[in-house]
């Protein structure tokens, strides 16, 4: 794929953004496009599919993502059948097609949330590799996994109800297992991919624009909560979100 393509990608996602925060935060979005989420989250998805082509090169790059999709779409099946990993929970709504009973859209948010999340720690590859590094690495960009999901599952629990968990936690009666799941998910995938990384490979223009994925995708969530009335998840994202930035200052100046 061209790079004017790639470019136009960007372009289309910012633009069906743009209309969707609009609609979000005066509350217009009706029942008969609640489709356009799932739009948003594909799109959203095959740009970070885009940025590990370049990450990894070319097919490779596209072929690890299918994987994390696969792996993830299984990790997140073992929750709707069997209450593992994330605790035990289903889907309410049509949220697109479903591949183990667990929608394809799905897949496509955790290869943007692990992507972006790298995006955000790539200096740290490119240091020497240890183990303790691999650690660090896959620490800091989990606790960043973990953020999003702060802000995601009251939104889609609480405000949307495009899934219901069936046991219950202390925040938004969301089990503290699904936070846990997360984190561990997440640093199990950043673990493998950390030693699978040999090079940088992608421009600062990629890198930061996957920074600022993450960033719009974090907002657009943000701004569905105030409408919802959560405000408790808009300040623990955000204090968690602070967390990290701390966190990548300080490993930053790391040699």
């Amino acid at each position: 794929m061209t790079k004017e393509w790639q470019d136009w990608i960007w372009i289309v996602f910012l633009i069906w953004y743009g209309v969707g925060i609009i609609l979000v935060s005066l509350d217009w979005l009706p029942p008969s496009l609640q489709w356009a989420n799932a739009v948003f989250l594909y799109l959203a998805g095959f740009l970070a599919i885009l940025y590990a082509m370049k990450k990894l090169g070319g097919q490779i790059g596209a072929i690890i993502a299918l994987c994390i999709m696969l792996l993830t779409i299984f990790a997140e099946s073992l929750g709707v059948h069997y209450g593992l990993i994330f605790g035990s929970y289903h889907y309410e709504k049509d949220f697109g097609f479903q591949l183990v009973g667990v929608p394809i859209t799905i897949g496509f948010a955790w290869v943007m949330v692990i992507f972006t999340s790298m995006a955000h720690y790539e200096f740290l590859l490119s240091r020497r590799k240890t183990v303790m590094a691999a650690f660090i690495y896959s620490t800091v960009t989990s606790i960043l996994a973990v953020t999003m999901d702060l802000i995601i599952d009251p939104v889609a629990f609480k405000g949307r109800e495009y899934w219901i968990w069936d046991e219950e936690g202390m925040y938004y009666d969301i089990p503290t297992q699904n936070f846990l799941g997360w984190f561990f998910v997440s640093f199990f995938i950043q673990f493998f991919l950390y030693y699978l990384i040999k090079h940088e490979g992608v421009s600062s223009h990629w890198s930061s624009r996957m920074r600022r994925l993450y960033y719009l995708v974090i907002f657009m969530f943000i701004v569905t909560a105030i409408v919802e009335g959560l405000w408790l998840a808009v300040w623990v994202t955000l204090a968690f979100y602070g967390v990290s930035l701390l966190l990548r200052k300080r490993l930053e100046k790391v040699v």
